[in-house]
């Protein structure tokens, strides 16, 4: 029985509509100079300041959305956007703070081959893997002890996506 097919849901994955990536992938581009880390050795070194504009307060009201109606008593306590380029990729980390929060990556720009998002977790003491090819507009939600990193980007484009946390009260 596959984890889809359980009653357990570790993650979930939808797609949201009526948000222009072109015009947001602009916006996310234009604070790469912003890293959140300059370590290259650190995970959040791919990670930059999530611009301030109408996009991007678009994309935010519609995952306050799908959050809450997950767990209302939630709330949002950080966003950032990543801007992975060819040949990088991401180490394995979570987003520990609390067993009860709740992260999510929403893809704004996903070139094909330019690394997929992979879970890494365990259940009943065996080790699973779940690998997803990501499209532009998915919002995948998941809880943040969940340990995960993604593939090389093999392609000649920038990967761009937004990620961020959600907490209790």
């Amino acid at each position: 029985m596959s984890i889809e097919e359980s009653k357990l849901t570790l993650y979930r994955t939808k797609c949201i509509e009526g948000i222009d990536n072109e015009s947001l992938s602009k916006d996310v581009l234009s604070k790469s100079n912003c890293r959140i880390s300059d370590d290259p050795l650190q995970s959040r070194y791919e990670d930059t300041e999530l611009p301030n504009t109408k996009n991007t307060k678009d994309l935010i009201l519609k995952i306050d959305s799908e959050i809450y109606d997950i767990n209302f008593n939630l709330e949002r306590r950080n966003i950032w956007s990543h801007i992975i380029e060819p040949q990088q990729s991401t180490i394995p980390h979570n987003h520990i703070g609390d067993d009860d929060g709740l992260s999510f990556v929403y893809y704004v720009t996903y070139p094909k081959q330019s690394g997929n998002i992979v879970f890494d977790f365990y259940v009943a003491n065996k080790r699973i893997f779940r690998s997803i090819e990501p499209k532009v507009g998915m919002l995948i939600i998941f809880p943040t002890w969940m340990s995960h990193y993604t593939t090389r980007n093999i392609s000649d484009e920038k990967r761009i996506s937004i990620s961020g946390n959600y907490f209790p009260q």
